[in-house]
Order: structure tokens, then sequence, then C-alpha cells
């Protein structure tokens, strides 16, 4: 991304989610159901990705408990998830194509910026901490600090606009869930989706967003145009 010119973003703010938004990973979580599930004899339906995808890893575990009858505790499932995944986030997984570049250039032109992921703090620190993201942030809420709702409700959003001081239109939300584009959406928010290249079955959400992209090349330079200039 060039940065020979800059603009003000000062008046908004970039709400991004970690997760396979800014951080490459969610090849990983596939991993980790399949080796979870096939642990114990049960094969990962095609609907778990989606139906989780804006679950925090209590909600996952509680999930997975009613649905298909684990017998293990929440506890130890999240313990065993984070266990797997714990080495690939604090040392292997790499950022999307571009990201740094483009938090550095909002962080640049004066834009409020947030993280809200539904993993824990103790899974993503190490993370944001390796790949020099960590320190952009004006505000990170992790799955711990997500009320039940979490990105399932326009309310989660509304509720973030007030905390930050922003308002709803003047906010761009940066997600490759379907449901929490969604939700940003109907609180009156700006929506960009990314995507992955082989993911030619995108939910018909997607074509709500202001742009679509699989690397932040391509995400927009001015985020406070009026909502009316992007998207319905």
């Amino acid at each position: 991304m060039s940065e020979n010119v800059l603009v003000d973003n000062s008046n908004c703010a970039a709400i991004f989610d970690f997760d396979g938004t800014l951080l490459d990973s969610l090849h990983v979580w596939d991993d980790i159901d399949e080796k979870s599930f096939a642990k114990r004899g049960i094969k990962v339906p095609d609907d778990f990705a989606d139906s989780t995808a804006t679950m925090t890893p209590r909600e996952v575990a509680d999930y997975v408990i009613a649905r298909f009858g684990f017998t293990d505790s929440p506890e130890d499932l999240m313990q065993e998830w984070n266990d797997m995944a714990n080495e690939a986030y604090s040392n292997q997984l790499l950022l999307r194509k571009g990201a740094k570049i483009y938090v550095d250039y909002l962080h640049k032109t004066g834009a409020k910026l947030v993280l809200m992921t539904t993993l824990s703090k103790s899974l993503c620190e190490s993370s944001l901490k390796r790949t020099e993201l960590w320190q952009y942030f004006d505000l990170m809420i992790f799955g711990e600090d997500l009320q039940s709702d979490g990105k399932n409700s326009p309310q989660t959003y509304l509720d973030l606009s007030n905390r930050i001081g922003v308002k709803p239109e003047y906010c761009t939300v940066f997600e490759d869930s379907a449901i929490a584009l969604k939700s940003a959406r109907l609180a009156g928010m700006k929506t960009c989706g990314v995507a992955d290249l082989d993911n030619s079955d995108l939910n018909p959400e997607f074509n709500n967003c202001c742009t679509v992209f699989c690397d932040f090349d391509f995400a927009p330079k001015v985020l406070c145009k009026k909502l009316s200039e992007n998207q319905n």
C-alpha cells in the first residue's frame, strides 16, 4: 500500500477481527477440529465452522457437548484445544498479506483502532506481540470480555461505538464471519469482508459489504465516507 498521500481518518474507527481476518489462521482450527472430533470417533459436520464462527471458546465447548455428546468438561475441552493451538499462535501463524502495513497506515491517518476477537487473550497475546500489532490498538476486546450474545448481536457493536466515542456510521468493521458482518451492518456500521481465494461459496451477507478482499493491499484508505456512498 502506498503511503505517499495520507488521508484524515481521525473521526473514524476501524474495528478488526483477529482470527482469520488479520491473522491467516483458520486452517489451524480446521485441523484442530478434525483431530478433536476424530479422537472421539466423530466426523466434523459441514456446518460446524459457520455455526461456531462467532462463539467464544467456552460457547464452542458447551455447544459440542450439547450437540455431539462429548463427555469432557468444558474446561477440559478448552484446554485441549488451547494446547493444540498454542504452538501455532505463538510461533508459526502469519498475518494476511498487507495487514500490518494497513494497520500502520490507519494509525498514521488518525483512525481509532479496535481489536475485537472471540479468542482468549492468552491465545492471542503472543501472536499480536510477535507480529508487532499489539502497540497499534487503542482498545482490545477478547473472548472473555464479550457479553453472551457477542458478535451475534448488533447491540455489541452499538455498545462498542458508545465506548470508543465514534458514531456507528463512522465505524468500519473488518471481518471474515458473515454473522459478525451482519450484526455490524445492522448496527449502522460499514463492513469490509475478508475472504480466502479458495472460498468460492461466500455467504450472501458478503454482498452487503463495502468491499471484499483476501489481502489488505485492497483495503480502503478512506474510512469516513458516508454510509450511503458505500453500502445499502
